[in-house]
């Protein structure tokens, strides 16, 4: 989820991973990004019939919804 939001890509390769600047990485971005997780699995529990969080985390479908949503996120404003 990090490398989502630092990167605002939506398939960082190692290379855009290396030329993250760690100093964004705020206790304030991540409380926000811990929101933005506990929204997205609220709302896949309320519509899964698969079950438990470990289920649904592991879905290639949760991922998706999860990376778009970050990059969504007008919020995470990050200063290249």
């Amino acid at each position: 989820m990090s490398a989502y939001t630092l990167t605002r890509l939506r398939q960082p390769t190692p290379r855009d991973l290396l030329n993250i600047d760690l100093e964004h990485l705020s206790s304030d971005l991540m409380t926000r990004m811990t929101g933005t997780l506990e929204q997205n699995f609220k709302t896949a529990l309320r519509h899964s019939k698969a079950g438990g969080v470990d289920r649904i985390a592991r879905t290639p479908d949760f991922t998706t919804k999860l990376r778009q949503a970050v990059i969504a996120q007008s919020r995470y404003h990050v200063e290249r």
